[in-house]
């Protein structure tokens, strides 16, 4: 029986009753239905292809290969080719492309793929992703990589052939709120394609081409920069010292920050020195009669005046000494005035809070930092320690979050009542995993920790630490082996899997990512694994870069986690060797890594590395989809697959929009639809999963963790046979095809003899079958 044959049997395989045989996964024929080699004539021509903006090109092993050029009145879309492939007609098929991973373009161009005239996929951050993304980095230097998209089975259904079209398109800013800012155009040559092959089993089947030309590559450690840099960053940080310190103008809260922090650092030119002081004492001044003339400039934003706070909690006892002076140009004390802000901005910030983590740990802190200058400035104002600690603990996961507060400081509980915003192990829910978006949360975890030290130096609170730990070492998973931008080895931070990442592959990243001041974690908590995974990095040779790389990004905050680099690099550093290092290092030992509660797997298996989102961008609705990276030293994977989930109905569907951009935006909208662009799926109704009733702010078709959820996922890919169950309290039977009846649960080691296996409540089991 085909899967998603109609939306009839789709809600028989699906409701709350298991139907074990209906799930039994499909038998595999031949590896491709159709295959076109792109830049070889005779085969192109049994494909009819056509041809707009596109160049041959003789590329990596002498393949031919097609690229894309940009249009000549440098509009946002460019080349294009329309070719007609085979598919199955009562099977999903997919289309699988094949790339060289070490091309660069130096634009971050895309490709888009049609079928009979209508996109495949959103163009960000939808549910299927872009046929091709380019980014900073190489994609998987020395050899290829394969693409696998699903094509929309509600096209091929009763087909024995498709056109798909494939077109370049210029990059896209994700953040940009007009669509020049948003869409940019296509000023570069694209990424060189060399074949497309159609088929039916998720799993790409390499060709006999594929295998020749895999190469096992080893690649240098880098030789520069070295300590060197550490200079360059105090002389960088200095020089902003001596700008701000001189300026006559108001300077930012950021800035002022930055200054506090920096008086605390013996090699900083703020160190103990009275002018700095008074320039932080006329900053917040300046900040204080703005918000005189306007109090909501104080809540407007995540931070409020919550980083003015934060200097005043930094230097508490030198600025003592000025609080009781009036402030030029009134009657008013500093310690009056300063508290009138930092009050307005807690109790306006406070009824402003936010779901997503890292906004609710910027505004969270924010708000305890604020509470905190008021215990140093009247505590006649401020809340309970624990009350503001309460905040803290709640954005980092420790306790409930329980919203917005109304003037009576009662929670609104948007989310239920135990609607936690980090899992068991340490992940953070925005919905499912997210990589580098996801990744920042750990240098503010971190803020939040360092936020409840007493004073410089001790130790803050014992429960964020231990979650800071979790964190770390649950994201330290998910690096795995590539070479930088320049070649020389290095760990990057997993992005594929990443339902709020659109940059692939993500950065250089050991403990913590390169823009995040890596070491920070390592020296914070002195944890022995962590600490070697800083060492690690050092061993690498990638922190000096990383610190080069952090002095070209723009603003002041960069600089400011730049001031505790120096100690913190020679604390490391001097720590005894550690034999642990990141997870998917080679060498280390394999390891199979679950997490229900976003459904997420990520295991190391011989050469073998492949991070799973079973729980893929399921928005709105339960989708049935997985996104799959799978790598080994000679070939990488990127695939949107298929698979099997069994749900609580709710009876209710969800009818996928002609939304072409964004899932949860329509504000370019219109822009795309000018270009006749259209959505392959539209109409197509997915069921949605039975919401708890205390989600206060959810309605059909509104993004929310549960209405795309699973109870229990299977899926089949390659030689994995993966079961999740995310349920605390059932188990689910499963089928188990032939090929892995003998094979091995490589999470328990258990064999397995049977052809039904079950999973118990919150077990996942990764079967690999047997040779």
């Amino acid at each position: 029986m085909p899967f998603l044959l109609s939306m009839t049997i789709l809600r028989i395989l699906l409701t709350r009753t298991w139907l074990l045989a209906a799930l039994a996964l499909p038998s595999h024929a031949g590896p491709f239905i159709d295959s076109i080699q792109f830049g070889n004539e005779t085969n192109e021509a049994a494909h009819a292809l056509k041809v707009q903006d596109s160049t041959v090109i003789t590329g990596a092993h002498d393949l031919p290969a097609r690229q894309f050029l940009p249009s000549e009145n440098m509009n946002w879309r460019g080349g294009r080719i329309w070719f007609t492939m085979k598919v199955d007609p009562a099977r999903q098929n997919y289309f699988t492309a094949k790339f060289w991973g070490g091309d660069l373009t130096g634009e971050h161009s895309r490709l888009m793929l049609f079928i009979d005239g209508k996109q495949i996929g959103q163009r960000h951050l939808g549910e299927v992703d872009q046929l091709d993304i380019m980014y900073n980095y190489p994609r998987f230097p020395g050899n290829f990589f394969y693409k696998t998209t699903p094509l929309p089975i509600n096209i091929t259904e009763g087909r024995d052939s498709v056109e798909l079209r494939i077109e370049a398109q210029g990059p896209i800013w994700g953040y940009g709120g007009t669509p020049d800012r948003y869409q940019k155009p296509m000023a570069a040559i694209s990424r060189g394609i060399y074949a497309g092959h159609v088929h039916t089993d998720p799993f790409y089947q390499l060709t006999a081409e594929d295998r020749k030309s895999a190469t096992r590559i080893t690649f240098p450690t880098r030789n520069s920069p070295g300590p060197e840099m550490l200079e360059t960053v105090k002389k960088r940080i200095n020089t902003e010292i001596a700008k701000l310190t001189k300026s006559d103008k108001q300077i930012s809260p950021d800035a002022i920050r930055f200054l506090a922090k920096a008086c605390f650092e013996p090699w900083s030119d703020a160190y103990h020195r009275k002018p700095v002081l008074k320039r932080i004492l006329k900053g917040i001044d300046d900040h204080y009669l703005a918000f005189k003339q306007n109090p909501e400039i104080s809540g407007k934003d995540w931070h409020g005046s919550g980083p003015l706070a934060h200097a005043v909690c930094f230097l508490e006892t030198p600025l003592s000494h000025y609080l009781d002076q009036p402030i030029t140009g009134t009657n008013t004390s500093r310690r009056n005035a300063w508290a009138d802000m930092f009050e307005f901005s807690r109790n306006t910030k406070v009824g402003q809070r936010r779901s997503y983590t890292n906004q609710s740990m910027i505004v969270d802190m924010n708000i305890y930092f604020c509470d905190r200058a008021l215990r140093i400035l009247d505590p006649s104002r401020a809340w309970s320690k624990g009350r503001a600690l309460r905040l803290l603990h709640e954005a980092a996961g420790i306790k409930p979050w329980s919203g917005s507060w109304d003037e009576n400081g009662n929670p609104s509980w948007k989310l239920g009542k135990n609607h936690l915003l980090l899992t068991e192990q340490g992940l953070t829910k925005e919905l499912g995993f997210v990589g580098h978006y996801g990744e920042i949360v750990t240098g503010m975890l971190l803020d939040l920790y360092d936020s409840t030290r007493p004073a410089f130096g001790e130790e803050g609170d014992p429960k964020l630490k231990e979650q800071l730990i979790r964190m770390t070492k649950a994201r330290g998973i998910f690096r795995y082996p590539l070479p930088d931008g320049q070649g020389f080895r290095s760990m990057h931070i997993e992005t594929v899997i990443g339902w709020r990442d659109w940059y692939y592959p993500g950065g250089t990243t050991y403990e913590q990512m390169a823009t995040e001041s890596p070491l920070d974690v390592a020296a914070a908590t002195l944890d022995p694994e962590i600490v070697g995974y800083g060492q690690q990095m050092l061993e690498d040779n990638q922190y000096f870069k990383a610190l080069e790389k952090r002095l070209t990004l723009r603003g002041i905050n960069p600089l400011s986690r730049l001031l505790a680099a120096p100690r913190n690099y020679e604390l490391v550093k001097s720590r005894p060797k550690h034999p642990q290092r990141l997870p998917m290092t080679p060498g280390q030992p394999d390891f199979v890594f679950a997490d229900p509660e976003i459904g997420t797997v990520a295991l190391k298996h011989g050469d073998d590395i492949m991070f799973v989102s079973l729980y893929w961008r399921a928005r709105y609705a339960i989708n049935n989809l997985a996104r799959v990276h799978h790598i080994t030293p000679t070939t990488e994977r990127d695939a949107t697959v298929h698979i099997r989930t069994h749900f609580n109905d709710s009876g209710l569907v969800f009818e996928f929009p002609d939304i072409t951009n964004m899932p949860f935006s329509t504000r370019m909208e219109g822009y795309y639809k000018a270009e006749h662009m259209h959505m392959a799926v539209t109409g197509i109704k997915q069921p949605i999963a039975k919401v708890p009733a205390d989600q206060i702010d959810w309605k059909p078709g509104r993004e929310n963790s549960y209405a795309g959820k699973g109870w229990f996922y299977l899926m089949e890919y390659g030689p994995y046979l993966i079961a999740m169950n995310c349920t605390r309290d059932q188990s689910f039977p499963f089928p188990v095809a032939q090929q892995y009846i003998g094979g091995k649960d490589l999470a328990t080691g258990q064999r397995i003899d049977s052809a039904t296996w079950t999973a118990r409540p919150w077990q996942t089991l990764v079967i690999h079958r047997k040779p």
